[in-house]
């Protein structure tokens, strides 16, 4: 289990690093999809194993990426949330740890729990990145954040399409 953790940890950390960083459509959004890893651990562990898992994954992303911390605060602060995001998006109460899905939380509740999730960490993330902002970066803010939001559930969204089929 330890070993697969790190085999996707390692994938997913040079993906963003490697190709992830580079992609930037029309200039304005990046996908930043190594918090698929965060949104999809088992609802049983717990936040403060969360945080640390989600600062170190950030951090080493933040080393690849050359962006001082943004993606470490914004990892931690979206482990910070999980546990609300996910109680909010639950169809039922489930007595038993799960894995965010699909399967588990229907299609309706899985999308709203990833929405809220990507849409807080990109804020976090980009409200570091852009901070202080004159009445001009304004718009161009809100541009980047709506379509880095939307590139990041779009890959999200194969890769849980990618999972379905492959279970």
């Amino acid at each position: 289990m330890i070993i697969r953790k790190i085999g996707c940890w390692t994938v997913m950390i040079l993906l963003q690093a490697l190709v992830l960083n580079r992609v930037h459509i029309a200039g304005v959004s990046t996908p930043l999809l190594y918090i698929w890893l965060l949104l999809k651990e088992n609802s049983g562990v717990s936040c403060q194993a969360l945080m640390l898992e989600a600062f170190v994954l950030g951090l080493l992303v933040d080393m690849f990426s050359d962006t001082w911390g943004m993606n470490a605060a914004g990892a931690v602060a979206l482990a910070f949330v999980r546990p609300l995001l996910l109680r909010m998006s639950a169809v039922r109460e489930e007595q038993e740890a799960y894995t965010p899905g699909v399967r588990t939380m229907g299609l309706g509740g899985f999308a709203r729990y990833l929405a809220a999730g990507v849409l807080l960490h990109h804020a976090v993330v980009l409200g570091l990145e852009l901070f202080p902002v004159s009445a001009v970066d304004w718009w161009d803010g809100l541009t980047r954040l709506a379509t880095s939001v939307l590139l990041t559930l779009a890959l999200m969204a194969a890769l849980e399409n990618m999972a379905w089929r492959k279970g």
